[in-house]
């Protein structure tokens, strides 16, 4: 198994990535702690798990707030004895062009794409440096290496998050630490997806939209991003450090 004894912490696993990533991690012998949005999520969530339930432990956690990013870095220590990897995955999307951002949707949007990112690798770190190194893998998205129409603010804090990525990856990887990110395209069976269409004037319409944008013709699943997550988690990327890796079926190409 790929993360054999491994201790995991993903945030957003609640839905899509991040739930496909907690249940893939521990399918791979992680112990996962999995934050998630909303408390009843955290039920379905361990069931899901079925015989793997020992190794996910689901929490309720608000991203944008630094004392619930502790705790759950924290949790993951005191429950599993230590921390090997983070997923940084939790994010929300906030449609518009600058002259209609509020302040509040810019705020909320910085708080959980980019400050939380912060925030957990501020205190994974240490835990990770007390085992010798670690991995980090930041969910970013191909807005951050490439904008897209009516989701500036948005683009701004995935753009940010790449360039944390890199920053970290050189401040320790001569440490052991390695620091990736991802760059998802728009994946099926999202929050972020389901929103755009349901705030769609014609949804699909909207849904032809995004799959036009697309090369392969359709979206992609969340499973196929948690298996570029695990990668990059493993010691099969040992050698993978400071990589924005687009996992978009060549959006970012086209």
């Amino acid at each position: 198994m790929r993360l054999a004894n491994k201790v995991a912490v993903i945030t957003g696993a609640g839905s899509g990535i991040g739930r496909a990533a907690t249940l893939l991690f521990a399918r791979e012998g992680a112990n996962v702690v999995a934050g998630v949005h909303k408390a009843e999520d955290v039920p379905a969530l361990e069931q899901d798990a079925g015989p793997l339930f020992g190794r996910v432990v689901g929490l309720a956690v608000d991203v944008s707030r630094e004392e619930e990013i502790k705790g759950l870095i924290q949790t993951a220590v005191a429950r599993f004895g230590g921390l090997d990897v983070l997923f940084n995955n939790a994010g929300v999307e906030l449609p518009g062009l600058v002259t209609e951002a509020t302040d509040e949707e810019w705020e909320r949007t910085m708080s959980v794409n980019l400050r939380a990112v912060f925030f957990g690798c501020k205190y994974a770190v240490p835990e990770l440096l007390k085992r010798g190194g670690g991995a980090i893998v930041n969910n970013a998205s191909i807005n951050g290496i490439r904008g897209n129409h009516r989701l500036v603010a948005y683009s701004a804090s995935k753009g940010g998050v790449v360039a944390m990525t890199r920053a970290l990856a050189l401040d320790y990887a001569d440490k052991g630490i390695r620091v990736n990110c991802l760059c998802p395209a728009a994946i099926a069976d999202t929050r972020l997806v389901q929103r755009s269409l349901e705030n769609a004037a014609d949804p699909e319409q909207r849904r032809q939209y995004l799959l036009a944008k697309h090369p392969m013709g359709r979206l992609g699943r969340p499973e196929e991003v948690a298996y570029a997550a695990l990668f990059l988690a493993s010691d099969e990327a040992s050698y993978i450090n400071g990589v924005a890796l687009p996992v978009d079926g060549g959006r970012s190409i086209r």
